[in-house]
C-alpha cells in the first residue's frame, strides 16, 4: 500500500455545507439506510416467497438505473476524491453522511478535543439489545482519526485498544469525546471515551503513526 506523503490529506475533518445537491444525496442515503434496516429484519420464514422475489427484481432495476449515473468511482473512489466529497463526514464508512453503509456516528471539533454522538438502530445489533462490539471499536477509530489532527499531523492506526466497560445500548444516544494525549515525533497518542446518560460505556487509546513528510518530524 502506497501512503500519501502527508496523511492529513486522508483525514479531512471539515464538515461540508449541505447545499441543495448534497441534501438530495443525503435524502437518498437515508432512504437506502431504511431499506437496509427493513431488509435485515424480514422474517424469511413468514414472508411470501413471491413478494421477496418481486422486491429483489425491483431493487435490481433501481440499481441498474443508478449504475448509469455519474460516479466518483471513475475518479479513483471515495478515498481519492478531494474537497467536500472527500471529507470524512461525507465518505467515511462510519460517519459518512453520503455513505449508506455508515453507522450513525457524527462528530465535530470543540476546543482542544472532538465530540461525537450516535444512536444505533437494530441494524447494528450484536448481543440482544446492544451494539456489536466491532461497531463500538470502529466508532472510536473514526472519531480518534479526526481528533489526531489537533496535533498538527495525522497518521495511520498502529494500535487501537478498546476497554468495554458496559454493553452499548441500541436506540439511545451515545456521546463520545476524544483528544490528543501527546505527540512523539511521528507517533500520535489519542484517548477517547463513550457515555450514555452520563454512564461511561467504553474507553479507548490509539497510537497513530504519521508517514515521513516535510511537515512531520522524523
Amino acid at each position: 500500500m502506497t501512503l500519501p506523503p502527508d496523511a492529513r490529506s486522508a483525514y479531512d475533518a471539515h464538515d461540508p455545507v449541505e447545499n441543495p445537491a448534497r441534501a438530495r444525496k443525503h435524502a437518498l442515503v437515508r432512504a437506502v439506510k431504511r431499506l437496509i434496516e427493513l431488509t435485515a429484519h424480514i422474517d424469511s420464514n413468514e414472508a411470501e416467497g413471491d413478494v421477496i422475489d418481486r422486491l429483489t427484481s425491483s431493487i435490481d432495476e433501481v440499481s441498474d438505473f443508478m449504475q448509469e449515473l455519474p460516479s466518483l468511482h471513475s475518479r479513483g473512489g471515495l478515498g481519492a476524491v478531494r474537497g467536500d466529497d472527500g471529507a470524512l463526514l461525507e465518505r467515511s464508512g462510519i460517519s459518512g453522511r453520503s455513505n449508506p453503509l455508515a453507522a450513525p456516528v457524527q462528530w465535530e471539533p470543540r476546543g482542544d478535543r472532538f465530540v461525537g454522538w450516535a444512536t444505533y438502530t437494530p441494524a447494528y445489533e450484536g448481543p440482544q439489545g446492544h451494539v456489536h462490539g466491532g461497531f463500538v471499536a470502529a466508532a472510536f477509530d473514526d472519531l480518534m482519526g479526526a481528533a489526531q489532527t489537533l496535533s498538527g499531523a495525522a497518521g495511520y492506526t498502529g494500535t487501537l485498544t478498546v476497554k468495554m466497560l458496559r454493553p452499548t445500548p441500541l436506540l439511545r444516544r451515545i456521546d463520545y469525546e476524544a483528544g490528543v494525549d501527546h505527540r512523539d515525533g511521528r507517533k500520535i497518542y489519542v484517548w477517547a471515551h463513550a457515555t450514555c446518560d452520563g454512564e461511561r460505556l467504553a474507553e479507548a487509546e490509539i497510537l497513530f503513526i504519521a508517514p515521513h513528510d516535510g511537515s512531520t518530524p522524523r
